[in-house]
């Protein structure tokens, strides 16, 4: 009868060790989702559920933090993401053009050339220009176009004189482009996470950390923003360069009198540089002019002086 006892006792001792053991691993175990980002705060809820306690102001600010990030590496990312627009060709065209006109050509050029692209909604970007000594001018024009209107205006801007050479190049930036907006993205995500991070901080420690992460973040998102606005004022304004030389016209009769005029054109100007040499030196040449002349008056009174005492004595021996 004893032994019946203690057989029936160790068997519902067993049977509770069943129960209870059970019970331990269905609540350690939890409902862990297999999709990525929410394993990182289910076992916040699990152990909420088995009873594990209170949760605590520390619990609820990491409970948060992991729900944030889970949403910015899942939902909100792939989201992004999802959104980026259609890779398109983005392409920065650029064209070198050099014209050979007659002398005093230059300011028509430039007139017809800044007008073919204001008509179309263009603009002057930079201009230099320079004249020899035969008054031949030598100048470049910088041209902005839209462009959509870059190869009406590089038609127009040729018909203007004769051409010497043409060079015309042409950069792909699509993948950039989308790069850029990709990481613009994903930054601006990541600003917005720690903005509500660190309205949350509870200490002043938390709050500096929260801050100089955010800080490095918009400055690279600053920096990402204008690499992503100069491409597109590229991409919308293709560039052209004019360069024009004025040359004089070819001249028949090269032969005794072409040689005369050029050895006069040569005398004139070695006369008009030795002018310009003289009245860049004529102050010192006014000066050793005057010490010269103070000089021979000093040197002319000396010897009238000797020549009088020189006379005096001679009568007295």
């Amino acid at each position: 009868m004893r032994k019946h006892r203690i057989v029936a006792l160790l068997g519902v001792v067993g049977l509770l060790s069943i129960i209870l053991a059970a019970v331990v691993l269905g609540c350690g175990a939890g409902e862990i989702e297999e999709s990525p980002g929410e394993n990182t705060f289910s076992v916040f809820e699990d152990d909420w559920e088995c009873g594990a306690g209170e949760e605590t102001p520390l619990m609820a600010d990491e409970r948060a933090e992991a729900e944030s990030y889970a949403a910015l590496e899942t939902g909100k990312a792939v989201e992004d993401v999802s959104s980026l627009p259609d890779l398109q060709l983005m392409v920065i065209r650029t064209a070198l053009v050099t014209m050979e006109v007659e002398k005093g050509d230059y300011a028509h050029i430039k007139r017809d050339a800044v007008s073919v692209a204001s008509l179309v909604g263009g603009y002057v970007e930079s201009e230099s220009s320079s004249r020899n000594d035969d008054g031949y001018t030598y100048a470049s024009i910088t041209l902005r176009v839209p462009a959509q209107n870059f190869d009406e205006v590089m038609t127009e801007v040729s018909s203007l004189g004769e051409v010497v050479s043409t060079q015309v190049n042409t950069s792909d930036v699509s993948s950039e482009y989308v790069d850029l907006e990709s990481r613009l993205k994903h930054l601006e995500a990541e600003e917005a996470f720690y903005m509500d991070l660190i309205a949350r901080a509870q200490t002043i420690e938390e709050m500096i950390s929260i801050r100089e992460h955010l800080s490095s973040i918009q400055l690279e998102k600053e920096q990402i923003q204008g690499r992503k606005d100069y491409l597109d004022q590229q991409i919308s304004y293709s560039t052209l360069t004019l360069n024009v030389d004025e040359v004089s016209p070819d001249e028949e009769g090269e032969g005794f009198w072409h040689a005369v005029k050029e050895a006069f054109k040569t005398f004139g100007r070695g006369m008009r540089n030795l002018a310009i040499g003289l009245f860049y030196a004529l102050p010192y040449i006014i000066i050793i002019a005057v010490l010269i002349l103070l000089g021979w008056i000093i040197i002319r009174r000396s010897r009238r002086k000797k020549g009088q005492s020189g006379g005096e004595e001679h009568p007295q021996a």
